[in-house]
């Protein structure tokens, strides 16, 4: 640092140094040209007083007249020495100091006698110069100065003097010009002593500013950072130390911030191992599935990309679309440097890929690649909109919309298919072992074109949606090309048993396959896919599960013992505070919150749900003015009828349900129709005394798992409908018949109702369930038993790994 100081003192020396002679020679040259036009506006005025008389005086023929004139025109020492010269150069008269005189450059007197017109200049002329022979202005050349003459400036001007039209000599007036030189040097000698002022100014001024807004903030930083690998500091001290070294303050807390989530993932471990536990973290989810892999590489396929970039504003913004898939997905991405291929749907998606269509994320810390795939108006319309949200969504949700199947959807679904397969093979051209992780309903077909290309890839896919029954799967025009699809993979993926049986069920109908219920298995052509149930969930915070983990982090940061009763009540208290700040600015103060979070889709049961609530109201007058439910309606697919006309239908519900019971200060529903983010709705979860998931079907339903995972004061109450995935697993909530309008109310009514200590009871018995059973723990179920398939020696042997076979 006392090397810096130098080098830093050094470079403003120098270059203040360099500004301010820069500086000063410009000004001097600026002051010299501002006297010398001065002098030499004097002395042209003196001499064009004097002209006339002078002219007047040579009229008369009697030059001998002309030192008493000029004697008499210069009546003061400062006014300029005068000299009268005929049209030979031969000196008349002169008055004042001659010496300059006698040293007039050789040509000066040439302009006004033989052209008749002023001329003018500086010259320099030794202050005892004599002339050596004749004069300069007779012969033309100047005398040598001697060894001790002290040079001077002069200022010289020759007026031609006329009779009539005739020039008859010349009038030549110098005045001295040597205190220009010296003021020249007088600026000079200021300068460098304002120079040297500056120079000490800005040296001290510099050094104080490096004391106390470097030095001290990098000393401040780098206590924190020692403080912190100590485990004695929190992450969120470290900006403030910075100053105003606000990037390097960022770029240093992200670093912090990462060896802070190591250093709590490997606590987390050891507090798991401790305890015997099997608790899944994104670290040890990364850690697994590497090991697995070994030399193999993880590719996941899926319609929504991980990251978009759209606009916003007059910016184009990165955003991470709202999925479970993500969190579960990028720790494994990242671990393994994998690739996830996706459909490019950002409005500025194609500005930020390069040729190959490819980009690396995430933006901040890029690990893994991103593939996009790029698909027409017609394509999506037909492949996304029709064939799998107007077809597939309603067939596999039993919630009485009747699919729409048209063969021309089923042209483009097929045709999207196989450019993604033409993609994905494209992306696993050069490597061995790859693993293939396909998602949903949209790409049935993907596994089967993918294992005809390449045999020796291991491929997974996970249906998300339910698996209706084989009566109702037979619906589809197509159900034998979709099953057959499917079963090119080595694992087929549900989240509840039901639906594998379902599946078993469909395959016995559609195909001629063996399948081995013991095992559940099925064998066709010679493949073998196994099916599973694998109930996904959310992700898990182990940093701020609980109490437990509260007190443990307020006593790494503060470095000493805490009360358990104390860091409770804390907790308690900033619950209370965001619960208390969310009432205020849904003007609900003192009133009991109930929400719903749903997309706006006809399989959620928005309208049962609003018409429990109306119900509720209804039977049980005093909770008016008492409770507030807020639905959260994210809008979903508006493009299509059915979409359109639920919306509508919600719409003209919560307005008929507030018509008739709201009051000037109250109204039961709150509809919000927009994508809310994450953390928007994790503050409704923390607030709400009830949340309402009562889906008229669904493969799992992720929400419920978001507000369990959001009550860390381990309070509230869930309200779940049966013919929800999750309620396999959440058997301590309030579980309901969507369709029962009654009975949804008297839920709600329960659970409006319920004792402190009951729901404590149910919350935390909920809570270990989905933190023993969170995303972690799905992605490592699915991709353990994907990488255990046993690939076959002949398959190996005649795979064509290298090459890329494009599919029609």
């Amino acid at each position: 640092m006392h090397f810096f100081r130098l080098r830093l003192v050094a470079a403003l020396l120098v270059g203040i140094t360099l500004i301010s002679v820069g500086s000063t020679y410009f000004d001097v040259l600026a002051h010299k040209h501002n006297l010398r036009s001065d002098l030499a506006r004097r002395t042209q005025w003196f001499g064009a007083g004097a002209q006339p008389q002078i002219e007047q005086q040579m009229a008369t023929g009697q030059p001998e007249g002309l030192p008493k004139l000029l004697e008499r025109l210069r009546q003061y020492p400062d006014q300029p020495s005068m000299a009268v010269y005929d049209t030979h150069g031969e000196l008349l008269a002169a008055t004042g100091d001659i010496l300059p005189l006698k040293s007039l450059p050789a040509n000066f007197l040439k302009r006004p006698l033989n052209e008749g017109k002023e001329a003018a200049a500086f010259v320099k002329a030794a202050e005892n110069q004599r002339p050596a022979g004749t004069n300069a202005a007779a012969d033309g050349n100047r005398s040598p100065a001697q060894p001790n003459a002290t040079a001077r400036l002069w200022y010289e001007d020759a007026i031609p003097l006329h009779n009539g039209q005739e020039t008859v000599g010349t009038l030549v007036m110098v005045a001295d010009a040597d205190y220009i030189r010296l003021e020249g040097m007088q600026v000079w000698r200021r300068s460098f002593l304002n120079i040297v002022a500056m120079v000490i100014l800005v040296v001290v001024v510099t050094l104080l500013m490096v004391r106390w807004f470097l030095l001290q903030p990098v000393t401040r930083a780098a206590d924190w950072l020692r403080r912190l690998r100590q485990g004695k500091a929190e992450v969120g001290e470290g900006a403030k130390e910075f100053g105003y070294l606000i990037p390097l303050a960022n770029e240093v807390t992200s670093l912090a911030e990462n060896l802070t989530r190591a250093r709590a993932a490997a606590e987390a471990e050891a507090r798991l191992r401790d305890a015997a536990e099997h608790v899944w973290t994104a670290h040890r989810l990364a850690v697994h599935v590497r090991e697995r892999l070994g030399n193999g590489k993880l590719f996941v396929v899926s319609n929504r990309e991980p990251y978009m970039h759209v606009r916003q504003g007059a910016g184009v913004e990165c955003v991470v679309p709202p999925s479970g898939l993500v969190t579960a997905m990028e720790p494994i991405l990242q671990a393994c440097d994998g690739t996830w291929i996706a459909h490019g749907s950002g409005s500025e998606d194609t500005a930020f890929v390069d040729a190959n269509d490819r980009l690396r994320v995430p933006p901040d810390d890029p690990r893994y690649t991103l593939r996009r795939v790029w698909l027409s108006e017609e394509e999506e319309a037909g492949y996304y909109e029709g064939f799998a949200n107007e077809g597939l969504w309603p067939l596999c949700h039993i919630a009485h919309t009747r699919p729409i199947f048209r063969a021309n959807d089923w042209d483009y679904y097929q045709r999207v298919n196989a450019k993604f397969a033409d993609v994905l093979l494209e992306e696993m051209r050069d490597t061995d072992h790859p693993v293939v992780f396909i998602q949903d309903y949209h790409f049935a077909l993907l596994s089967q074109m993918i294992k005809k290309a390449r045999p020796d890839a291991r491929v997974a896919i996970f249906w998300h949606v339910p698996w209706p029954n084989a009566e109702a799967f037979g619906i589809c025009p197509w159900q034998a090309e979709l099953v057959d699809g499917l079963l090119g993979a080595d694992v087929i993926g549900f989240h509840i048993q039901s639906h594998c049986n379902n599946f078993l069920e469909t395959v016995d109908r559609a195909l001629e396959a063996r399948t081995d219920w013991e095992q559940f298995s099925i064998r066709r052509n010679g493949h073998l896919s196994l099916v599973r149930p694998f109930p996904i969930s959310v992700a898990w915070d182990e940093h701020t599960m609980d109490s437990a983990n509260y007190v443990a982090e307020r006593q790494s940061a503060i470095g000493r013992p805490v009360i358990v009763r104390d860091a409770t009540r804390e907790l308690s208290e900033h619950r209370e505070r965001t619960h208390s700040q969310l009432h205020r600015e849904l003007g609900i103060e003192g009133k009991q919150l109930m929400v719903g979070v749903d997309r706006m889709d006809y399989t959620k049961g928005i309208v049962e749900r609003l018409l429990a609530i109306e119900h509720l109201l209804e039977e049980h007058p005093w909770y008016l003015e008492n409770v507030v439910f807020v639905q959260i309606a994210a809008p979903s697919r508006t493009r299509i009828p059915s979409y359109a006309g639920l919306r509508i239908q919600v719409q003209e519900t919560v307005e008929r349900i507030n018509r008739r019971y709201q009051t000037s200060g109250w109204k039961p529903v709150i509809l919000i129709e927009r994508q809310c983010s994450h953390e928007e709705v994790g503050r409704y979860y923390r607030a709400a005394d009830i949340c309402l998931v009562t889906s008229l079907h669904d493969g799992m339903n992720l929400v419920a798992k978001e507000y369990l995972a959001a009550r860390q004061d381990c309070d509230g109450v869930l309200v779940l409908s049966r013919f929800a995935g999750a309620a396999q697993e959440l058997r301590d909530a309030l579980l309901v018949n969507p369709y029962d309008v009654q009975q949804v109310a008297e839920a709600i009514r329960t659970g409006l109702e319920m004792s402190p200590g009951e729901r404590r009871l149910r919350m935390d018995r909920m809570r270990t369930q989905v933190k023993e059973h969170n995303v972690y723990r799905w992605a490592s179920n699915v991709l353990t038993d994907v990488c255990a398939v046993r690939i076959e020696d002949e398959v190996l042997t005649h795979s064509p790994r290298k090459q890329h076979l494009k599919l029609a």
